[in-house]
């Protein structure tokens, strides 16, 4: 079976509910957060704003609501509305979560893309590791919520509501339910469908859209964001990246195709999400055509875990934990050989010579940095990306080795 978003043929149903009876859902966990949704983004100002919306009868858009299927029981999933259902809820109990007791590392939000030395100018957004689950789970009853408020965590504010508020107000819906029982066609669909709404809320960034797809299949979610490289970030004097491996990887298998380093990401300059996204599309359906090798030619059988944990050994061994990735350059030289030899070949990194491996690694760098043909002030430029993957497969050509069978 091809996945690909697509029309798929569906019911939709509209109405709406009291903020009352939204609450009641939420607390009875009859609503559910899909795992690509973020956490809570909405300043205490705008809660304020929201509250006072609907005070003053503003449009307020519609939650929208997916019913999927999987593994035989139905689950309501929060596609678009989550920020609303939130405020509502830290409403009804007077409350906004205190920054200092859920503090996020949104650098697992931003993903290096190459423009790792260039400043955005856009403001960041402030993530909370707090979410209406917080509350859904000290449920069902009011009173359970209550009683896991605390002053230590939450901030007391007065929204200038009561009781009736909850009752004589309402939020619109669309309660979405697609005429299929394949489990995975309705994943993909939503999934998709998630990365086409935006409503209301705050922008998601490139890597909150894309991580939606990592859930297409759900075998392949750990290969697309792996655990052991998530602590791997690129340290920039403004804010860190976080080290992108669906990048790294993406590359390397149309590499592996083509065994070309000159037609890499060729005809993506100015798009390289919509290259990440071929890629993840091409993985999940494990095609055997277009510029990416084939998954399972790579993987026979789709295993790809022991490799994964040869990586995550790989890292170990050679302490990346302790180097200190201070641009898409540094990121690139160390990753794109160790991620080729050990993930894409299957082969051993021989340790007993990771002095020399580092020390060569650390002199290409430092090359790249300065040499005269802007590499460093412009490091997303295809030319230098693919200079980088060239060099690092250079080097850890020379320190791998094919374990004995």
């Amino acid at each position: 079976m091809k996945l690909r978003y697509k029309e798929m043929d569906k019911k939709v149903y509209y109405g709406e509910y009291t903020l009352k009876h939204w609450i009641e859902l939420l607390l009875k966990n009859n609503l559910e957060l899909p795992p690509y949704q973020r956490n809570f983004v909405w300043k205490k100002e705008q809660v304020k704003e929201f509250i006072k919306g609907i005070k003053d009868g503003s449009f307020i858009p519609p939650v929208t609501i997916g019913v999927c299927n999987i593994e035989a029981e139905n689950h309501n999933l929060i596609l678009d509305g989550q920020q609303r259902l939130s405020s509502i809820l830290l409403a009804y109990y007077d409350v906004y979560p205190r920054e200092n007791a859920f503090p996020r590392n949104d650098d697992d939000l931003t993903m290096a893309d190459g423009v790792a030395e260039e400043d955005d100018d856009d403001e960041p957004v402030e993530y909370l590791e707090w979410s209406l689950h917080m509350f859904a789970k000290k449920g069902p009853t009011e009173q359970g919520v209550r009683e896991s408020i605390t002053d230590q965590q939450y901030e007391r504010i007065n929204y200038g509501v009561d009781q009736s508020f909850f009752e004589n107000n309402y939020i619109p819906f669309s309660f979405i339910i697609p005429n299929t029982n394949n489990e995975t066609e309705q994943i993909e669909f939503f999934s998709s469908l998630f990365r086409n709404i935006n409503i209301l809320g705050t922008s998601l960034s490139l890597f909150e859209s894309r991580q939606s797809l990592y859930f297409l299949k759900k075998e392949l979610q750990s290969f697309f964001n792996p655990e052991c490289c998530k602590s791997l970030k690129i340290e920039l004097t403004t804010k860190n990246q976080a080290y992108d491996f669906v990048r790294t990887i993406s590359i390397l298998s149309q590499y592996k195709k083509e065994q070309r380093f000159n037609r890499l990401a060729q005809n993506y300059k100015s798009k390289m999400e919509k290259y990440y996204e071929e890629y993840i599309y091409a993985v999940v359906n494990d095609k055997n055509e277009g510029i990416f090798t084939q998954f399972s030619t790579i993987f026979p059988n789709e295993d790809f875990k022991p490799r994964i944990e040869k990586l995550s050994e790989a890292l170990q061994d050679l302490k990346y934990d302790e180097l200190h990735f201070t641009s898409i350059i540094d990121s690139d030289v160390y990753m794109f050989g160790l991620v080729y030899n050990v993930v894409i070949e299957g082969k051993s990194i021989d340790y007993r010579r990771k002095e020399e491996l580092l020390r060569k690694l650390s002199q290409k760098i430092h090359q790249f940095k300065n040499n005269s043909d802007s590499h460093k002030s412009s490091p997303s430029l295809l030319k230098h990306m693919r200079k980088r993957v060239e060099e690092s497969l250079k080097i850890f050509n020379r320190y791998a080795i094919r374990p004995v069978q």
